[in-house]
C-alpha cells in the first residue's frame, strides 16, 4: 500500500510567498534588509526519499544605505538610499525526505534581473549585472495542504557590472549576494 501511495505522488504543484532578508558583500548598505518573494513550485518524485523541485519566483533584493554620523559631518548632503533589484528566480533543487513531513533541499538557482530602481524611481542599471548564479540550501515542513520553508541563498558570482561602472576597474572588491528566505506555501494538488 505504501508503494502505491508513493507511486501516486510523483508530481505536485503549489504556490508560495515569503520574506527575503538580503545583503551584498562589500557594498556599503545595511545588512539583512527585508523584501519579498512569491511564485509557483513543482516537484517530481523519484522514490519515497528523493524528489526534484523547481520553482519560478519573483524575488526582490532590497539594499538600504544610511549615512553614518561621521559621514554626515564630512558631507551633510548625503541622504539614505534604497535600491530595489527585482529578479525572476528559477531554483532547481534536489530534495531528500528523511521523514514523511520534513524535506531537506539543495541545488543551483539562476536569477534574471528584471528591474533595478534606486529610491523607487530612478533606474540604477549602471550598477548590477543582468543575472546571477546562486546555490540554495534549506528545509521544508509539510503540514498537509500547507508547508513552511526556510532557505539560504548564496551568490556564486560578482553581481557588480564592471562594464558599466568604469570607476570600479580600480576596485577589486566583489559584490556577492546572500539571502535568507522564509515563507509559507499551499499545495494545490499532488498526483
Amino acid at each position: 500500500m505504501s508503494q502505491l501511495a508513493v507511486a501516486q505522488q510523483k508530481f505536485g504543484l503549489g504556490l508560495k510567498i515569503g520574506q527575503n532578508f538580503s545583503k551584498v558583500d562589500n557594498v556599503a548598505v545595511d545588512h539583512n534588509s527585508a523584501s519579498y518573494h512569491a511564485g509557483v513550485t513543482t516537484y517530481i518524485g523519484i522514490n519515497k526519499n528523493f524528489s526534484i523541485a523547481a520553482d519560478v519566483m519573483l524575488s526582490q533584493t532590497k539594499l538600504e544605505s544610511s549615512p553614518s554620523v561621521a559621514e554626515l559631518l564630512v558631507n551633510p548632503s548625503l541622504k539614505p538610499e534604497t535600491y530595489h533589484l527585482d529578479y525572476l528566480s528559477i531554483p532547481l533543487l534536489a530534495q531528500f525526505h528523511p521523514v514523511k513531513s520534513f524535506t531537506i533541499q539543495a541545488g543551483p538557482q539562476y536569477s534574471i534581473l528584471l528591474d533595478q530602481k534606486k529610491d523607487g524611481v530612478e533606474n540604477a542599471r549602471v550598477a548590477f549585472t543582468s543575472g546571477e548564479f546562486s546555490f540554495v540550501g534549506g528545509a521544508k515542513l509539510d503540514l498537509g495542504g500547507f508547508f513552511l520553508y526556510g532557505r539560504y541563498v548564496v551568490g556564486l558570482q560578482n553581481i557588480k557590472d564592471l562594464k558599466q561602472l568604469t570607476s570600479s576597474l580600480q576596485d577589486p572588491s566583489t559584490w556577492r549576494s546572500q539571502q535568507w528566505q522564509l515563507g509559507v506555501g499551499l499545495n494545490l494538488f499532488n498526483f
